[in-house]
């Protein structure tokens, strides 16, 4: 004997007996912030959850659509499935959205009550489920203002523990923050090790550099010799070049500029992992090549406290060491 199926009943809301004589159209509106496969899950697990919701109703000849968005951060322009939901509101085509709770619907106040109220000038309502809330009822308006800054509070403490996060990845010279790998190395076992081949290359640049020569005039160097860059391409752009001698990661050591700026100050925040893995070049010699930068410079401070151009000219277009 087979045995008896489950099937889950939900207690119909009054505001939505009369929606469904009149045979209303739902949608399903769901929302995650990455599309991270833990966050996938929780997108599927929201839809699987609303669809019984609406199924248990009775309702579910009416399921018109699911909208479903996925983006990051608190900014709400990258919403395209919420605006073609308010769309379909305003055209008649659903009355009812149905959504798994107030945070997924929008992350601060002004979001929410907003497309709440734009939705209910077409005709139509929302029902939260988490919440067990139903924008028909009127009363549930003060409860929502404080459930959606909640919502945008929670968003808040959120953003405030990633940079809290990021804060400690710095402090930590065996972050992954330290170990991005550039030209001249490859990452093993979460380790920069020099390449073999690349590495000369840049201790050529370098020292081409410290000898006399020009931007233009190495990257022409490199193309003549058949050395690739560092995208594969045949032909090296001098700011490519640039970025190569002012990579302080060749000498061993590791700056990494933080996103948070000092709270006291507005300054930003500089983390540097001295010795962090085998250099190519000396301290001694990067030094030099930063000094002769700033010598070669057509630009200087003036008494004002402005940048202007020196009276002398050097174009990093001069062939030289040639």
């Amino acid at each position: 004997m087979d045995s008896p199926k489950v099937k889950r009943i939900a207690k119909i809301p009054e505001w939505l007996k009369e929606l469904k004589l009149q045979k209303a159209g739902i949608g399903i509106y769901c929302r995650v912030s990455t599309s991270e496969q833990r966050q996938l899950r929780s997108l599927s697990n929201q839809i699987t959850s609303l669809i019984k919701t609406v199924q248990g109703w009775d309702c579910l000849p009416y399921l018109k659509d699911v909208y479903v968005d996925i983006y990051t951060g608190t900014s709400e322009n990258k919403r395209p499935e919420f605006n073609r939901m308010l769309d379909d509101v305003k055209a008649g085509r659903i009355k009812i959205v149905v959504v798994k709770s107030i945070q997924r619907f929008g992350r601060n106040t002004v979001t929410v009550m907003s497309a709440i109220n734009d939705i209910r000038h077409a005709g139509g309502y929302v029902y939260f489920e988490v919440e067990n809330l139903d924008t028909k009822t009127a009363a549930n308006d003060n409860i929502i203002t404080i459930i959606g800054g909640t919502s945008q509070e929670e968003s808040y403490f959120k953003s405030k523990s990633i940079k809290f996060g990021i804060r400690e990845s710095l402090k930590n010279p065996n972050s992954r923050l330290y170990n991005r790998c550039c030209y001249g190395y490859w990452s093993y076992d979460g380790k920069m090790i020099p390449k073999v081949l690349e590495s000369e290359y840049v201790k050529d640049i370098f020292n081409y550099y410290k000898y006399g020569c020009s931007l233009y005039g190495i990257a022409r160097k490199l193309e003549e010799r058949g050395i690739p860059s560092p995208s594969g391409k045949k032909v090296w752009r001098t700011k490519t070049i640039e970025n190569i001698l002012k990579n302080e990661k060749y000498t061993g050591n590791v700056i990494v500029k933080s996103v948070i700026k000092n709270p006291q100050t507005g300054e930003e925040r500089y983390f540097k992992a001295l010795h962090h893995h085998e250099g190519i070049i000396s301290q001694e010699l990067f030094d030099e090549v930063q000094k002769i930068f700033v010598k070669r410079s057509n630009m200087e401070l003036g008494p004002d406290g402005k940048m202007r151009r020196k009276n002398t000219h050097y174009s990093s277009k001069k062939r030289q060491f040639e």
